[in-house]
């Protein structure tokens, strides 16, 4: 892939531990689960449990003001404080981001409460839908909103797929800053939470406790800062089964890559049903430290990668020393990264 070597200058997210990567690191590392509550049904009672872990309020200073952000969605305002905190990671101003940037944003669900508000009213009464809603619920809304907040004059696109879909946009980032499209890219993984999604995640497990947030990394080719030394695949699968069958192929070739102390960030949701195959197949090898972004902080979809490689660039930088990220997807693909100093 495009991506071996590009380095992360900088990192900012917003999770459900707080609305700083600081935040969630601190929380991740403690390994608690953060509490939870019921994601409520509009309308109608369900008979059986749905909690979500929510983002907390925004504290004042990390409220952005700019006309675009007076509608837009949760998503947004997450996805705008993650952005500006990895361009002052990375040295930068936020209110004078460097010439040349480029944004890749990459959701799973999107614009869902909006969506769901917009369609709502269509069913209610469709001459009176509001105009001013339906731009808010095209996949694309965020991504524009982030860029005229930061004035980016640079290359700017969505991706959606599953939750390491972030993986694709990291090489496609790397693409475009070898090809001179952009000079640095911030890549941006967000989603929000809403009962339909939190209602889904429980056919997967009736345990499995949906999240939101944001995940933002600003990639250049050069400049200080964490490196991906080696990504691994994607290692494609067809079923559960066939993910099951893949996942030590991964680990094994992952394994292979690593010298000396390493950290692994994996994808453990607390739930042994979903976790076992995983927790197997990268136990070939003794860990400094093992994190479990999930959890701690609930399933957050198409964000949960992105939160994932936000904590390993951290957790090189206090470390200094290489950091295996996996993530096994729940789709349509695997893929494993390795960070280094």
């Amino acid at each position: 892939m495009n991506a071996r070597n590009i380095c992360i200058r900088g990192v900012g997210a917003v999770s459900s531990a707080g609305w700083s990567a600081a935040a969630m690191h601190a929380a991740v590392l403690a390994g608690t689960p953060l509490p939870s509550r019921s994601c409520a049904r509009p309308g109608d009672v369900r008979n059986w449990p749905c909690e979500s872990r929510f983002a907390p309020p925004a504290p004042p200073e990390k409220v952005a003001r700019h006309p675009r952000l007076r509608r837009s969605s949760a998503i947004t305002r997450y996805s705008v404080a993650a952005a500006l905190e990895a361009l002052a990671d990375a040295g930068h101003d936020p209110a004078a981001p460097p010439p040349g940037l480029g944004i890749l944003f990459v959701m799973m669900n999107g614009c869902v409460n909006y969506t769901g508000r917009f369609y709502d009213e269509v069913l209610q009464n469709p001459a009176q839908a509001s105009p001013l809603i339906f731009p808010e619920t095209v996949f694309n809304a965020p991504a524009s909103h982030v860029a005229s907040f930061l004035g980016v004059d640079g290359a700017v696109s969505t991706l959606l797929g599953s939750p390491n879909s972030i993986m694709e946009a990291l090489d496609t980032a790397a693409f475009w800053i070898g090809s001179g499209i952009v000079q640095e890219c911030l890549l941006i993984a967000a989603e929000e939470c809403d009962w339909l999604s939190a209602e889904a995640l429980t056919y997967y497990h009736p345990k499995l406790i949906g999240s939101e947030g944001a995940g933002a990394l600003l990639l250049s080719a050069s400049g200080g800062g964490p490196r991906v030394r080696e990504i691994i695949g994607p290692l494609g699968y067809l079923s559960w089964q066939e993910r099951c069958e893949r996942l030590p192929e991964l680990a094994a070739q992952t394994l292979a890559q690593l010298q000396g102390p390493a950290t692994l960030i994996n994808d453990r949701t607390g739930i042994a049903k979903l976790d076992h195959t995983e927790i197997a197949a990268w136990s070939g090898r003794t860990w400094d430290a093992v994190l479990s972004p999930k959890y701690v902080l609930g399933e957050s979809m198409g964000a949960s990668s992105a939160l994932q490689l936000v904590l390993g660039t951290l957790a090189v930088r206090q470390t200094q020393q290489p950091v295996v990220i996996s993530m096994p997807g729940s789709n349509t693909a695997a893929y494993s990264c390795v960070l280094t100093p």
